[in-house]
Formats: C-alpha cells, sequence, structure tokens
C-alpha cells in the first residue's frame, strides 16, 4: 500500500514538472499593437567607391513616420577560415536623421561607410524608424568583400 501511493506521489511530480517546467520559448520580441510601423526596406543596396562603400535605399509607402535610419554592420575577415554563411554579429554603424542624408536622382538615400579595411567581408542592414524611436523591421541584407 505505501508502495502504491510512493508511486502515484512519483507520477503526479513528474507530470506536473512536465506541465509547469515546460515553455513554449521566445518567438520574437514583444511589439505594441496598433502602432503603425515604418515598412521595412526591401531594396538596399551596396557598391564600392573609391571613398568607401555606398548604400542606397528608398523608403516603401509612406514617409510619414520615418524620422531616422538605424544602419546596422557586420564585418568579417576573408583570409581566415571564417564562415561565410554563419550567423554575423551585427553593430549600429549609424543612427542618423532621414533629413541630413543626400538623395541621388532617383530620390534613393544614400549613405558613404568610409571605416573599411581591406581583406573584411561587409554585410549591412537597415532599419527605419519614426521619431518615438519605434523601429520597424530589418531590411534585405547587402554584401560586398573589400579585396
Amino acid at each position: 500500500m505505501k508502495r502504491d501511493s510512493l508511486w502515484i506521489i512519483l507520477i503526479i511530480t513528474v507530470f506536473s514538472l512536465a506541465v509547469f517546467c515546460s515553455g513554449c520559448g521566445k518567438k520574437a520580441d514583444p511589439r505594441y499593437l496598433n502602432i503603425n510601423y515604418p515598412e521595412p526596406v526591401s531594396d538596399l543596396d551596396v557598391s564600392i567607391d573609391k571613398d568607401g562603400i555606398v548604400l542606397k535605399w528608398s523608403i516603401p509607402g509612406e514617409r510619414v513616420y520615418a524620422g531616422h535610419v538605424r544602419i546596422l554592420k557586420s564585418a568579417l575577415r576573408t583570409d581566415d577560415d571564417n564562415c561565410p554563411d554563419c550567423p554575423r554579429i551585427y553593430v549600429i554603424a549609424g543612427d542618423l536623421p532621414l533629413r541630413d542624408l543626400r538623395r541621388d536622382e532617383k530620390r534613393k538615400f544614400i549613405y558613404l561607410d568610409r571605416s573599411i579595411r581591406r581583406g573584411f567581408s561587409y554585410a549591412y542592414r537597415i532599419m527605419i524608424c519614426d521619431s518615438s524611436d519605434m523601429c520597424g523591421e530589418e531590411s534585405n541584407t547587402a554584401r560586398v568583400e573589400i579585396p
């Protein structure tokens, strides 16, 4: 009798731990409801210039919500045995008001990154943020290699 109750308590304990200790995991960062986030940029393009790396993009949708742009950059050495397809770590390379950026003849925004070195592969993403610092999704990834 005592042995049967011990097994029942053990089964209930294991079941309780399985139910209460299991979690669904983090799906994504929390986002406020009913807020119009700026639309993500989908046409980010990079090219090499004599002065550095030139980023060009346009803002989709209405520009009413756009206040500034956050430029994310990742650098990876190309001469080592680094994994080019492995996940990269991005750092903020710039957080600039859109009104301060230059525009080309197609009305695309232009940013010149002069802090580059030879022998590195660079990847960029940008996020459009509104004046309340609420940022939309990250843009497409644009990569360039400096031999």
